[in-house]
């Protein structure tokens, strides 16, 4: 199954070569040009990343951020701005982003960055227990039993 991409940037150039690029790779790539709908999309749509620009119009990237986290969302977030102040980047990153890239920026560093945030991506379960007449499984924390025994 390919993995889905939702980018957050203003600029349509940007956004039409990382999506062309994306596509290229395989991933499924869905587009917004400002914070709201980028928002709207993010808590309404399943992604298994998103790349967020921060200064967008109608909603900052850090306050989409923010919201996503406090939504209990857990969707790696790569931020992608032209702030390069070291106050920028942590203030994103304690706001819930994963990764903060720089621009300008090289493609196949942003390439390395985008494929390393997806493999530490948890697979998602809706239940993190999972029980089958006397099988009771704990996938969060790998336990197993039988009859309440550990197996």
């Amino acid at each position: 199954m390919n993995k889905s991409i939702l980018i957050i940037e203003d600029e349509e150039g940007l956004r039409m070569t990382l999506s062309d690029r994306l596509r290229s790779e395989g991933y499924v790539v869905d587009l917004a040009a400002d914070g709201l709908d980028g928002l709207k999309k993010a808590t309404s749509l399943t992604f298994d990343l998103i790349v967020l620009d921060i200064m967008l119009p109608h909603r900052s990237g850090v306050d989409v951020c923010r919201d996503i986290r406090s939504a209990g969302l857990a969707t790696p977030i790569l931020l992608l701005t032209a702030r390069s102040q070291i106050s920028d980047k942590v203030v994103g990153l304690k706001f819930g982003a994963d990764d903060y890239v720089t621009k300008p920026f090289d493609t196949l560093e942003l390439m390395a960055r985008v494929e390393a945030l997806l493999r530490r991506r948890q697979p998602y379960s809706p239940h993190r227990v999972i029980e089958l007449g006397p099988l009771r499984m704990d996938v969060t924390g790998t336990e197993v039993t039988v009859d309440g025994k550990e197996v």
